[in-house]
Formats: structure tokens, C-alpha cells, sequence
């Protein structure tokens, strides 16, 4: 980790730690529980679970809960792309010749004042299609699983567990596709000050 990225998280933390100290000792909560009528056949069921979770979170702790997914959710990205550059830059780069043409690369990718530096061709390793494979397999399972729970009970922790793992099963998927089955390429451009 760089020293400034450092510097910036220890800022961060200096200003959020004590916010978050103050909202959890003052929070309270000002809602009302409104009963569901489960008699009825048929009827959704939003309070089912299958995690034992507290059943009321004040809106500040609902706050930090936000901050803290923000913050897991930007980890997650930074791996994501720490992924892609480095399986996406592991075969040997070729560098063209001026004029010389690279399978698959558009012709506007070079201009007058452009110039490709460096291409490295997509890896589309047997490895990388049952990648792919399998998370597009787990999009689709986690969708008809999300699809059935909506039209059916609607209970909030299953909606939210499979909506969660549709998502990252799909952009698991096109962060694979992307990384193996598409080129990377440098491009130079000149620049006028």
C-alpha cells in the first residue's frame, strides 16, 4: 500500500471512528411494528429468516452499516481490478511495428497522433471458459432462486442473500469474460500543453 493511500484511510478513520461511536450510543428507534395478517393462505412472510439477525436497527446503525458495505464494496472492487490487469498482462505483450496490423484491434485505435504501445492477446485459456461457465451456470441458478422468492414467501433475508449472489455471480462473470477473452492494449497518445 502507498504511503498516501495510507495517509487518506488513517484520515478517514480519525473522522468516521468517533461519528460512529456517537451514533451507536445515541441511536434510537422511533418506528412502529406493523403486524402481518399469516393466517391468510398463501401469505408472504418478509420476517422469515434463516440467520438469526436483530429484528430492529436504529437508522443511525443502518447509517454505519452503509458505510462499512460502501467501504467492502470498494475493496472488493480494487481487487476486482487488481485481477483484470494482472491474468489480464500475463502472456509476453506484443509491441507492433509502426504500420503493422493487430488481429482484432480497430483501425480508429490508431491515429495521427495515437500510437498502440503495447498488446497483449487474450488468454482464452480451457481454464477460462469453465470459469466462465460455472459463474454464468450460478447466475442463472441464483436468479430463478431470486425469481421464485419474490413470487413466492418474499422473505427479506432470502431476497437479499440471493439478490447479493446474483449480483456478484454476474459481475464475476463479466470480469472473467472481460479478462481472459478480450485483448488488452496500450495506447500513447501525443499530447499538445
Amino acid at each position: 500500500m502507498r504511503r498516501e493511500t495510507a495517509i487518506v484511510l488513517v484520515l478517514i478513520g480519525i473522522v468516521l471512528v468517533p461519528l460512529w461511536g456517537v451514533a451507536i450510543a445515541s441511536g434510537g428507534n422511533s418506528f412502529e411494528n406493523i403486524p402481518l395478517n399469516t393466517s391468510a393462505p398463501g401469505a408472504i412472510a418478509p420476517t422469515g429468516t434463516f440467520l438469526p439477525t436483530p429484528t430492529e436497527v436504529s437508522v443511525y446503525t443502518a447509517g454505519i452499516l452503509s458505510w462499512v458495505a460502501l467501504f467492502g464494496l470498494v475493496g472488493f472492487l480494487l481487487l476486482q481490478v487488481r485481477y483484470a490487469e494482472n491474468v489480464g498482462r500475463r502472456i509476453e505483450p506484443v509491441i507492433p511495428e509502426e504500420g503493422a496490423r493487430l488481429p482484432g484491434v480497430p483501425p480508429f485505435i490508431r491515429t495521427a497522433h495515437r500510437r498502440i504501445i503495447a498488446y497483449f492477446p487474450a488468454d482464452a485459456s480451457l481454464r477460462a471458459v469453465w470459469l466462465t461457465a460455472l459463474f454464468t451456470f450460478l447466475s442463472v441458478i441464483f436468479a430463478v432462486l431470486f425469481a421464485g422468492e419474490a413470487l413466492g414467501v418474499s422473505r427479506n433475508q432470502f431476497l437479499g442473500l440471493y439478490g447479493a449472489l446474483l449480483a456478484f455471480s454476474l459481475s464475476e462473470t463479466v470480469l472473467l469474460f472481460y479478462t481472459h477473452f478480450m485483448p488488452t492494449i496500450e495506447v500513447a497518445e501525443d499530447r499538445d500543453h
